[in-house]
Order: structure tokens, then C-alpha cells, then sequence
């Protein structure tokens, strides 16, 4: 026996139980080195602002608080901006994730929650965010290179039954005589007094969802993008047929475009949420409007160029000053989100509707706006709207399978009904005769405006066989 154990157990009558059993213990460590007790575990190393904290910001906020759109003047794409903190100071108290503005935020203890109009941060990402904070929230380490962002691996997948292209968008030109219909990376011209194809505009990267005329008719702007990588406007030469222009500069794919009627500007509209003017001469980006929290789904210029109206997913229609780029004020009648708008032909008045039935139109001020007429006018959401040229008629399209005809106090004057397909595209031809209107179907018909009768019924996009790659259909 050691003799350190011999001494203890023969001299236990003269120790108290509590130090008998700290110098047993010690005998046991220096007598045993496997029983001494273990080291404790290293700390858990602090989350990394680039590999952790940044992609939830990036995936739940950038959104609304990014260079583009900082709400509140925050802006959470990088670590200096996160530290700048915004209009109501700094968001991240190093070691104090408590008394964090972001945190609390986040977790609902301040009003309103974020991310806003979305499902609140998972437990696993606010905990992250919270260790990090309290663990000084350290930030990239010096000289350290960003990460290249990655695209997404996109898959192949042929289509193994027969497809067809859907009419995303459809326009008249100035003059009447072509109808630009836009699908899955073309747009093809017809003539409208022959009906006939006279030239195809290839090579978008994704569906055309938009279509604007220059005032001249001598240029057409196509608008989409690939969703959830970037926008893209092609802008081309009539006479030619060649592209002249690519407009790169939304994050987002684009859902309508339009031309201002001196020419010189074209305005588009983003499901990232923006609203860009750009010079139609050189392409390049003037003003980039940020106000709406949601998708962009309309814009349109005023007649007389002066006034900008975007419609979005957000429930509101702003109305912009193109001349400064200044909000002047929002129409906030609606109760879910909006997706189509047209300017009378005098420019008083205006016309959305979306996804809750409804047409709304409003007198609109200088200063401000205000309703004038609402109607629950369809059995589902309203797809599309657009006035007739000579303000007399208001013309709407509904995926409950309908084409409905209005006078300007919205009293029904005609339904095209059963429709072989969702109407997803209106335009009114300049002289007041037709409105087109093009279906997910592939197909484009005419309706005379007088008698609400389809004129002429065309199918714009065949159907692809199966195993036929839309790409190469397109490129064809």
C-alpha cells in the first residue's frame, strides 16, 4: 500500500470526515495519474460573421436592408454596415447580445418583428447570431478575401410530355400594324392586318414577361430574367432586328417594363423589389427607386411623362416623380397584393387590381390620390388591366378563365368567358378596334372591341415535343 494511503487510514481518528476525504482525493491523483481528474473541454469557438452570421443575413434580410433598399438606413450585407448600425444607432452591442437592437428585432421583444411579412429566425440561426454577438461579434479576419459568390447547379430536365411556351406579355406597336408577343426567350412579331409571323427576337435568357415600344415604334424593349438569379432588358432594333442594348442591373427577374413617352427613359419593375429608370440612348442605370417592401409586379408611366406608378406584391401603388426620383405619395387601398396597372388616357386617373378581386381606380392629385371607385369584379385574381384608347372602356383579365369589359364606372359591358387558358397579357391596339390578349396556353386572340367577339384566334407558340429542349426550340 502507499504510504500516503497508509498514513491516512491509520490517522483517520484524528481528521474530520471533510479533510479526509480532500487528502484522499489528493493521494488518489498522485498516486493514480489515470483517475486525476480530467481537463475541461476547449471553449467552442465564436461563430464566423463570414461563413455564419452573413448568410442568414444575406438569405433573411438583405432584402429590405441592403445598398439598394436600406430600410431605416440599415444596410446588413457586409460586417462595416452591421456595425455602422442605422437610423436608430448601432444594432450589435459587442458582448451584449440583451441590450442588441438586431436581437431584439429578431426575437419580437421590439416592434415590429423581423424579418418583416416573413416567418420569424429559426432557433438554430438566432442562437448563432447571439453567441457571436456576445462573444464580441468579431468580424472577418484582416486581408482576409470574401467569398466568391456561388451560382446555384442548375439541372437539365427535358420535358417528358408535350409543352408550349406561355404569353407572358403581348404589345401593339405605335402605328398598330406589328403585335409583339412575348414567351420562353423570344418574342415574336406578328402582323396584325395578315397575321402572319414577320420576325422572331431570340436569345433572352428567360421568359419575356414585359414588352414596350419606343414612342417612334422604331425599338422594342423585352424584359425577364432567370427568377432568383437577375433581371435582364434586351432592347432592339426594328428594322434590322438585332439587339442593340442589354440591361443588366436587378437581382431579380423582371416583371414590366415601360418606355416614357418622350423616349428617353425606360422604367422597370422587379420581384427584388426595385423600380429602375434607365437612359434608353445608352442603357445606363439613372435612378433606382426604393420604397416597396415586396415583388414589383407594374409600372407604367404617365401620358405626359412627368409622373412614374408602380403596383407590388407589397399591397400599394406608388406614384413617383421622374423627374427627381421622389415618392410623392402611395395608394394603399388595397388588401392583397397588386398586380396590373394602366393610366387613363388623360392621365387622371388610374387603374390596378390583383390578387384580391378587385379593380380599384383613383383620381390622382399632385400631392396626393384618392379612390373613387372599387369592385370585387371576378370570381379569382385579376391578371392583367389595361383602358381602351379612348378611356371609354377598361378591359380585365381573370384567372377564374374570363375577359370582362367596363365603362369608366366600372359597369359591366361584356365577358368573353370560358377562355381555353389563364389571359396573362391585355394590350389595347392605338386606334381603338382590338384589345390582344395572350393566354398561358400559347395562344393570342383578337377582340373587337364594339361587339367584345374574338376577331381572329392565332397560336403564337406550337407545342414542343417531348424530350425537346426548350433552349434549343427557342434558338431554332
Amino acid at each position: 500500500m502507499p504510504s500516503s494511503l497508509f498514513r491516512i487510514r491509520s490517522g483517520l481518528h484524528r481528521h474530520p470526515p471533510a479533510k479526509v476525504c480532500l487528502l484522499f482525493a489528493a493521494a488518489l491523483a498522485a498516486t493514480s495519474p489515470g483517475l486525476a481528474q480530467k481537463p475541461r473541454a476547449a471553449a467552442s469557438p465564436a461563430p464566423s460573421f463570414t461563413t455564419d452570421v452573413a448568410p442568414i443575413l444575406e438569405k433573411n434580410c438583405t432584402g429590405c436592408h441592403s445598398s439598394t433598399a436600406h430600410k431605416g438606413g440599415l444596410v446588413l450585407e457586409n460586417y462595416e454596415a452591421v456595425m455602422k448600425g442605422g437610423r436608430h444607432g448601432q444594432v450589435i452591442v459587442p458582448r451584449n447580445a440583451e441590450t442588441s437592437r438586431l436581437m431584439a428585432m429578431i426575437e419580437g421583444k421590439l416592434d415590429p418583428q423581423m424579418p418583416l411579412d416573413s416567418d420569424p429566425l429559426g432557433r438554430a440561426d438566432i442562437k448563432i447570431i447571439r453567441s457571436w454577438i456576445n462573444a464580441g461579434a468579431p468580424g472577418p479576419p484582416e486581408n482576409a478575401a470574401s467569398p466568391a459568390p456561388t451560382s446555384p447547379a442548375i439541372p437539365s430536365i427535358l420535358p417528358q410530355v408535350s409543352v408550349v411556351s406561355p404569353v407572358a406579355s403581348v404589345k401593339f406597336s405605335p402605328d398598330g400594324h406589328i403585335l409583339a408577343v412575348g414567351g420562353y426567350q423570344e418574342v415574336r412579331l406578328i402582323d396584325t392586318d395578315t397575321g402572319k409571323l414577320i420576325g422572331r427576337l431570340t436569345g433572352h435568357a428567360d421568359a419575356v414577361r414585359s414588352i414596350a415600344f419606343s414612342p417612334d415604334g422604331k425599338r422594342l424593349a423585352a424584359a425577364g430574367g432567370p427568377p432568383q438569379r437577375a433581371g435582364e432588358i434586351k432592347i432592339w432594333d426594328l428594322q434590322t432586328q438585332q439587339a442593340v442594348l442589354t440591361l443588366n442591373g436587378h437581382k431579380d427577374c423582371i416583371y414590366s417594363i415601360a418606355w416614357s413617352p418622350d423616349g428617353r427613359l425606360i422604367a422597370s419593375g422587379s420581384y427584388d423589389k426595385l423600380v429602375k429608370l434607365w437612359d434608353a440612348s445608352t442603357g445606363k442605370e439613372v435612378r433606382n427607386l426604393q420604397d416597396h417592401i415586396d415583388a414589383v409586379f407594374a409600372v407604367a408611366f404617365s401620358p405626359d411623362g412627368r409622373r412614374l406608378a408602380s403596383a407590388s406584391q407589397d399591397r400599394t401603388v406608388k406614384i413617383w416623380d421622374v423627374a427627381t426620383g421622389k415618392r410623392l405619395y402611395t395608394l394603399s387601398d388595397a388588401s392583397d397584393g397588386l398586380t396590373s396597372l394602366a393610366f387613363s388616357p388623360s392621365g387622371d386617373d388610374l387603374a390596378a387590381g390583383g390578387y384580391d378581386k378587385t379593380i380599384y381606380i383613383w383620381k390622382l392629385g399632385d400631392d396626393d390620390g384618392h379612390l373613387v371607385h372599387s369592385l370585387i369584379a371576378d370570381e379569382d385574381s385579376l391578371l392583367s388591366v389595361v383602358w381602351s384608347h379612348d378611356g371609354r372602356t377598361l378591359v380585365t383579365a381573370s384567372s377564374d378563365g374570363s375577359i370582362r369589359f367596363r365603362n369608366a364606372n366600372l359597369d359591366l359591358k361584356g365577358v368573353a368567358d370560358r377562355q381555353t387558358d389563364w389571359v396573362e397579357a391585355l394590350d389595347a391596339s392605338p386606334d381603338g378596334k382590338w384589345v390582344a390578349a395572350g393566354r398561358y396556353n400559347g395562344s393570342v386572340s383578337l377582340y373587337d372591341l364594339k361587339t367584345y367577339e374574338a376577331s381572329r384566334t392565332t397560336t403564337i407558340f406550337d407545342a414542343l415535343q417531348p424530350t425537346e429542349n426548350p433552349q434549343e426550340a427557342a434558338s431554332r
